[in-house]
């Protein structure tokens, strides 16, 4: 959690790009990794972008403390840190003899982010924007594209309003104005820096032209920021993935609709979802080595949700439609789960369900006809209907369902007064269940999903998605051609289009392949064994200590770790631990670390150590 350091200001004169005179330089390597974070109390967009770092830092395990600008005037001594992060706009204020200290404390190889668009003319050359003393001006632009590697897959990667609306308030500052040596990595549309690199002496800058990074769907990018900044970054993440599956058993029909009836003619909504579809899914489960979490509404049917309903009413008896249901899949797979979805398809909210009493009468219902019917334990997950959910409501869920230790909502979208747009960790309104939150959805990845499902994994190394069997019925028509549908361009499920389009199928198929391909790592995993990692993540407590030559990390549990190294230094196990992945990002190597409970050390060998090493050495990564 964040700290504020207590250590007072050190004495004596500053010399630019050198360690304080009158005083030893620490070593690195004698202080574990810890960052400070910079603020201003006063400037409320900053603190914005500083909760949503520190949210990650936590995940990462990645020690920080936290230095107020409005509240102290002396600094730590800054050799303690690997990076410093710039989280205000108000470093304006920041007097000559500090902004010297920071540079001093980059050239001599400390890392330094700026996290909010911010300018002083003491560190403006450092900044990129040449030696300046007026503030450059402001302009408000839109877009993001990934010119470069930040994070491995992210190159390419191109955001317009119509995905996700970003709105820069940056300096106006052309690709061309940047000072010699800055290495731009993100612009917005029309090509304006936005995230730019430089090495200055040993340190290394990570400049965000922007406002933008209190977003939640950036969070990944920001920490893997931090981990660029550092001469080496180490940060702690699961290592797990979730694929759910809304709404199955599919409810049960015979009508025959578009596409699927162009596609297949002789199939009707059942002969589809029951036979091509799931055969589909699981013949993908087999190829990915997936496992599936599939999430049961009780009874379609029954939507009386008025206060005084009748539950003896003929349509509240759905244990023959549900065993119908049931008895429809043709095979199942040793390693899946069920999950509660609702008694109906009602969202639990004061809107649909006004009568607590009813509530509890047909969650009641619900548990005796999953008692009764389904072949599965009790569930211990619940995604709701629609993703949303109110207070009262999920606490006569809870009492209903004791079983149920875990809520899957949504992650970076939604609202959170229904119950979406929910961190990992205790649900705010029931702390007895743990919120698992998905980020992604459907079969089809747009540029805004591809941007969620990244930052997720670099920050987290979790990635969670979910579809809808009929997703594929969704389509614009007559009818209905405004407004949102999950399958806009009226795909097929397996031929491609006239246009050479593909089919929902082929693109989830690809999807999923590149998935496994740029993280090999990722385990795909139920969400009852999702909730042990998490949990199991939480309680790991971590320190690392690295020095030019090794890096150490100590933990209680083990697990999983982000290593980020400069200048294509490569990591090598050395005690206790394993190189399970290694790619290729911007001036560097992220590599993917797997390390024992305890002690664990790597050493680090750049060109130099590596030319060194005697013939016939094996390589160990």
């Amino acid at each position: 959690m964040a700290t504020t350091k207590g250590a007072e200001e050190m004495q004596g004169r500053t010399s630019r790009h050198g360690h304080r005179s009158g005083q030893p330089a620490v070593p690195a390597s004698v202080f574990p990794q810890e960052v400070l974070l910079v603020c201003h109390s006063a400037d409320v967009h900053g603190l914005a972008v500083m909760e949503n770092i520190c949210t990650g830092l936590d995940f990462t395990k990645i020690r920080f403390s936290i230095l107020d600008l409005r509240r102290r005037t002396a600094w730590p001594a800054l050799d303690a840190y690997k990076s410093v992060i710039i989280c205000t706009e108000m470093i304006w204020e920041l007097p000559a003899d500090k902004a010297a200290r920071l540079e001093d404390y980059v050239y001599a190889g400390g890392g330094l982010l700026i996290a909010y668009r911010c300018w002083n003319e003491h560190l403006s050359e450092m900044f990129g924007a040449g030696r300046n003393g007026f503030e450059p001006d402001m302009h408000l632009t839109s877009g993001l594209r990934f010119d470069k590697d930040l994070f491995p897959g992210s190159s390419g990667l191109e955001i317009d309003d119509s995905d996700w609306l970003f709105e820069h308030s940056r300096f106006d500052i052309e690709a061309g104005e940047l000072s010699p040596g800055s290495t731009i990595l993100a612009s917005d549309l029309d090509g304006r820096p936005i995230l730019w690199v430089r090495l200055l002496g040993k340190g290394r800058l990570v400049y965000w032209n922007t406002g933008v990074l209190f977003c939640r769907a950036l969070r990944g990018f920001i920490v893997q920021s931090i981990l660029d900044a550092m001469q080496i970054g180490v940060g702690a993440i699961a290592g797990f993935a979730m694929f759910h599956v809304d709404d199955f058993p599919t409810s049960l029909s015979s009508a025959r609709l578009e596409p699927v009836a162009s596609e297949f003619p002789e199939l009707d909504w059942d002969g589809f979802f029951f036979g091509v579809w799931h055969d589909d899914m699981m013949a993908l489960r087999a190829k990915h080595n997936l496992n599936y979490t599939w999430y049961t509404i009780m009874n379609y049917h029954d939507v009386d949700t008025a206060p005084g309903a009748d539950p003896s009413a003929p349509q509240a008896d759905g244990r023959d439609i549900l065993e119908a249901r049931f008895g429809h899949i043709r095979q199942t797979a040793a390693g899946d789960e069920y999950g509660f979805h609702g008694y109906n398809h009602e969202p639990m909210t004061v809107g649909s369900w006004p009568d607590l009493t009813t509530l509890r009468s047909k969650l009641q219902q619900a548990r005796k006809l999953w008692e009764s019917t389904v072949p599965a334990p009790m569930p211990t997950s619940w995604v709701p209907a629609n993703n949303w959910y109110h207070a009262e409501h999920v606490r006569v869920l809870r009492d209903v369902f004791p079983e149920l230790s875990s809520v899957c909502g949504l992650f970076s979208s939604g609202e959170a007064e229904l119950g979406e747009y929910r961190e990992f960790g205790p649900e705010p309104w029931e702390n007895s269940l743990l919120c698992l939150p998905r980020e992604t959805y459907g079969y089809v990845l747009k540029p805004e999903l591809r941007m969620m499902m990244l930052s997720q994994i670099a920050c987290m190394g979790v990635w969670t998605h979910f579809v809808h069997p009929d997703d594929v019925y969704d389509i614009p028509s007559s009818d209905n051609g405004t407004g949102y549908h999950r399958n806009p361009q009226t795909l097929m499920w397996r031929a491609a289009g006239k246009d050479g389009r593909p089919s929902l199928f082929a693109q989830l198929d690809d999807w999923i392949a590149q998935v496994r391909s740029a993280y090999p790592w990722l385990e795909f995993v139920t969400t009852s064994e999702a909730e042990s990692r998490y949990r199991n993540h939480v309680e790991n407590q971590v320190e690392v200590v690295s020095s030019d030559g090794t890096v150490e990390i100590r933990s209680n549990v083990g697990g999983l770790f982000y290593v980020r190294t400069r200048r294509e230094a490569s990591l090598h196990a050395d005690e206790g631990g394993n190189v399970v992945d290694r790619r290729k990002v911007e001036d560097g190597l992220l590599h993917i670390v797997r390390c024992s409970a305890g002690r664990v050390v790597f050493r680090i060998e750049d060109a130099e150590r590596r030319a060194a090493k005697p013939a016939g050495t094996e390589d160990d990564g």
